[in-house]
């Protein structure tokens, strides 16, 4: 009998010391598998992170090396000093209304000397009174040489006068005169103090 109670309790307790072990093997694998995950996770992140510092270093290099176009503002190719309104004729009423606007400037062309500049606009005018400005025109020389050219700008016009900023794209002309300006792209802005000014953007 003594025999029989000793067996049962030694074999409950092994029971229980089977469930510790089972439980310890439990703790002892949970902390492997977070530790492991975690090393993995670290090299990951150490992977990943390789390809965007070297795509970083790439792009710092390649930066120092771009050549960019600058702008001369102390120089500027184009500057007028008197213009004339030659009418309006409206295309369309609204939502936005759309008018085409004639005007002829006296300008100084640099190279050449004095210029007449005939301009065509096509201007949008927005809700909020901002004007998008689409245009052409033809610089003539006195001596009747002359360069076409386009541009898109965008200002406003109150009663202090207009002020625009855009961009200008010459074309190719024949004309000795002006081959400089084949081709040629420039900044254009003019203000309610200074008139048309057109900066060359030097490549």
């Amino acid at each position: 009998m003594h025999y029989n109670l000793f067996y049962k309790t030694v074999k409950k307790q092994l029971y229980i010391l089977s469930f510790i072990v089972i439980d310890m093997q439990f703790i002892i694998l949970s902390i492997i598998i977070l530790f492991g995950a975690g090393v993995l996770l670290q090299n990951d992140k150490e992977v990943l992170s390789q390809p965007y510092q070297i795509v970083n270093e790439i792009a710092d290099h390649n930066l120092n090396k771009l050549v960019t176009n600058s702008l001369n503002l102390s120089a500027p190719v184009y500057q007028a000093y008197s213009g004339i309104f030659l009418g309006t004729k409206n295309l369309s009423s609204g939502p936005s209304l759309i008018s085409e606007d004639h005007a002829i400037e006296k300008a100084v062309l640099k190279n050449v000397g004095n210029v007449t500049n005939n301009m065509t606009f096509i201007n949008t005018h927005l809700p909020d009174g901002t004007i998008q400005s689409a245009a052409k025109g033809v610089i003539t020389s006195e001596d009747g040489q002359s360069i076409s050219w386009i541009s898109s700008d965008i200002g406003i016009i109150n009663d202090q006068g207009e002020l625009f900023h855009g961009i200008v794209q010459f074309e190719i002309t024949n004309s000795s005169s002006f081959s400089f300006l084949n081709n040629a792209t420039g900044i254009d802005t003019q203000t309610p103090d200074i008139k048309r000014t057109i900066w060359l953007v030097e490549k």
